[in-house]
């Protein structure tokens, strides 16, 4: 019941802010501190909230509690509590357009979706590490989607209140390189530790998950290579983000869609 009220709770603060953040974008000329600090109490209220759920619905003492819809829910959470601390010497807080929809919608999930898979410990190690490595790298492609929107307008000269609402194009594509990085960095943990976990391939139903995760782990180590070696950036840096994000996504989406299948079957 607390756990429910809360997800509830989370999910109305996260729209809120949502709410708060469309009026700064429809009217530029109130942007600033006076409408920031609404956007982000609001999201820092509905994380704690979101908090609350999670660890009411994932742990316990025998070990966690997983299932497709808590496993969202995570994703949700990690990409808001990225946001606001990449927001704290940064005014990155548009990148909530995406994310505070999104998270006010899988805070909902675990009261809908079901199937528990009740792990041990170490092996929810692996798994809260894949998940935050999925989060911020999503939190990067919605940086690198409002990134590219961003200089085709500014080529073009049609700038939207959306636009006038971003940070500089520079401040954004140096925050989407370093969340590359650091996604990039933690999906390389979740890789590695995950093989100390497979024991029978094809038993286990990895080769979906596996061959996806690696293809999305090698676009992203391509990018980051022309990046620094070649200069690769701007349109050519947010669509390797896409990409490669496209692929992580099947990783985990589609392994699950592909489990569901084979139990009603």
């Amino acid at each position: 019941m607390i756990s429910n009220l809360s997800a509830l709770m989370a999910s109305l603060l996260y729209f809120m802010s949502a709410y708060y953040l469309m009026r700064c974008i429809r009217n530029t000329e109130t942007a600033g501190l006076s409408m920031r600090v609404p956007i982000l109490v609001s999201a820092a209220f509905g994380l704690v909230l979101h908090t609350i759920s999670l660890t009411l619905t994932l742990f316990t003492q025998s070990g966690m509690i997983f299932s497709f819809g808590n496993g969202l829910s995570l994703i949700g959470w990690i990409g808001v509590f990225s946001l606001l601390i990449i927001s704290l010497n940064k005014p990155t807080e548009s990148l909530g357009v995406f994310i505070f929809p999104l998270a006010a919608c899988v805070t909902l999930l675990p009261l809908f979706i079901g199937h528990p898979h009740p792990i041990d410990y170490s092996l929810g190690f692996h798994v809260v590490i894949s998940i935050f490595a999925y989060s911020v790298l999503g939190l990067a492609t919605a940086q690198a989607i409002l990134f590219s929107i961003q200089e085709k307008r500014f080529q073009k000269r049609k700038l939207s209140n959306l636009i006038r609402a971003l940070p500089p194009l520079q401040v954004m594509e140096k925050t989407l390189i370093q969340l590359i990085i650091l996604g990039f960095i933690i999906l390389s943990i979740a890789i590695l530790s995950g093989a100390y976990f497979i024991e029978n391939f094809f038993d286990q139903k990895l080769a979906h998950k596996t061959f996806f995760s690696i293809l999305a782990w090698f676009t992203y180590a391509l990018f980051l290579w022309g990046h620094f070696q070649r200069g690769w950036r701007g349109q050519k840096a947010a669509r390797y983000t896409v990409w490669a994000y496209s692929f992580l996504a099947i990783s985990y989406i589609g392994t699950q869609g592909v489990l569901m299948v084979m139990r009603v079957l």
